[in-house]
């Protein structure tokens, strides 16, 4: 193993966390505000249901967020882009699956 050989997956992982965190923001605002619905409006009501309707991005957010830090991982602990990212696949084709079932539950 080369001495720098852990820089790439190090700042691809800052790189992810700055990004992520970027964009989960907005994932947070909207989980703030189904979490302050519970409490303010009635379950059923159509402010309710509208509020609970971002939920699915939530999961997608967090989703990508954890796709992501696994090609990281696995290219930390291997060493090895391009393997790492062929191993991505299957974990990629779950996750799509996934979010496929959450937007259709979320219409």
């Amino acid at each position: 193993m080369q001495p720098l050989s852990f820089l790439g997956p190090l700042l691809s992982g800052l790189a992810l966390l700055a990004v992520s965190t970027a964009v989960g923001a907005g994932a947070m605002r909207k989980l703030v505000h189904v979490y302050e619905a519970k409490h303010e409006l009635k379950q059923g009501s159509a402010g309710f249901l509208r509020t609970i309707a971002g939920w699915s991005w939530i999961a997608i957010w967090a989703m990508a967020t954890w796709f992501f830090a696994t090609i990281i991982g696995d290219w930390g602990a291997s060493g090895d882009l391009d393997g790492a990212i062929a191993r991505s696949w299957l974990r990629l084709e779950i996750l799509l699956h996934i979010a496929s079932a959450l937007s259709d539950a979320d219409s």
